[in-house]
């Protein structure tokens, strides 16, 4: 036996050994109206004898491919936006559409030993509705030094977000807390803040959209905030230095009275005799 028949042989016994490992089967995603390629899964060299591509709910036959023919099954219409390639044994569809969306099947089966294996591939189609009108929103908690940033989209299909503080992806940190699926932000308001600009992404499968802001433009039009943190700021800081100024008098004071004998109780008592 040759180098690929054992290497078919072993790869297809751990197939059989293992059936049932709980993996979740490939995900593909395609968009309506264009084609997507489903892969088999089978590695390259192996050799096969018969490739079977059908639906798993309900069992439906698609393409069978065996001893080099092909046949395809189901009405004209339906087989004539499936393609089966010898190369890879991969299925490709056509013109897409929603209902191609589930779970497919690909069964083979050696050339040597006749083991069989099963893949599943699930399909995934998306409406083409690129992603637009990104905006964000901005809200502020009077008298503290937080701002809300929300973004937001007015079109897109299973659109994900993600933020950026200039150049560098935004995180949660000291400074930044991130809600949700990530549409919003909640950004701690500091000096060196107000010039930077946060972009939020929002993107899907087809599409990728933006919006940014720059946190000075926005805090401009609304000082009240700006005043309450500053005064929040300047208020501790005050409170600190008169506390310190406190604990210095105190410590100076003892520092005079306990160098000074003469001027306690016990001195005074000594002056009297």
């Amino acid at each position: 036996m040759d180098a690929v028949s054992l290497f078919s042989c072993f790869w297809l016994t751990l197939s059989i050994i293992n059936p049932g490992t709980g993996a979740s089967p490939t995900t593909v995603n395609g968009t309506r109206g264009h084609s997507v390629s489903l892969p088999s899964g089978i590695p390259v060299g192996l050799d096969v004898a018969d490739v079977v591509w059908r639906w798993v709910s309900p069992r439906n036959m698609i393409v069978k491919y065996s001893k080099g023919n092909v046949s395809y099954f189901g009405p004209d219409e339906y087989k004539r936006r499936r393609t089966f390639h010898r190369g890879n044994f991969s299925l490709e569809i056509h013109d897409l559409r929603r209902e191609d969306s589930g779970d497919y099947e690909v069964m083979f089966a050696a050339a040597v030993s006749g083991a069989e294996s099963i893949t599943t591939v699930r399909l995934e189609v998306y409406d083409p509705e690129p992603v637009s009108e990104t905006h964000i929103t901005v809200q502020n908690i009077t008298g503290t030094c937080e701002l809300t940033l929300t973004c937001s989209v007015t079109s897109g299909d299973h659109t994900s977000f993600r933020w950026w503080r200039g150049r560098e992806a935004v995180v949660n940190d000291r400074t930044h807390h991130l809600w949700g699926h990530g549409e919003t932000l909640k950004v701690h308001r500091t000096a060196e803040s107000e010039a930077v600009v946060y972009r939020c992404e929002a993107r899907n499968t087809i599409s990728v959209d933006t919006a940014q802001i720059r946190l000075g433009d926005f805090c401009k039009l609304d000082k009240s905030v700006e005043r309450s943190c500053l005064c929040g700021c300047r208020l501790r800081a005050t409170i600190i230095a008169v506390l310190l100024l406190i604990l210095l008098s105190v410590t100076v004071a003892v520092h005079v009275i306990s160098s000074h004998p003469g001027t306690g109780a016990e001195g005074r008592l000594h002056k009297a005799e």
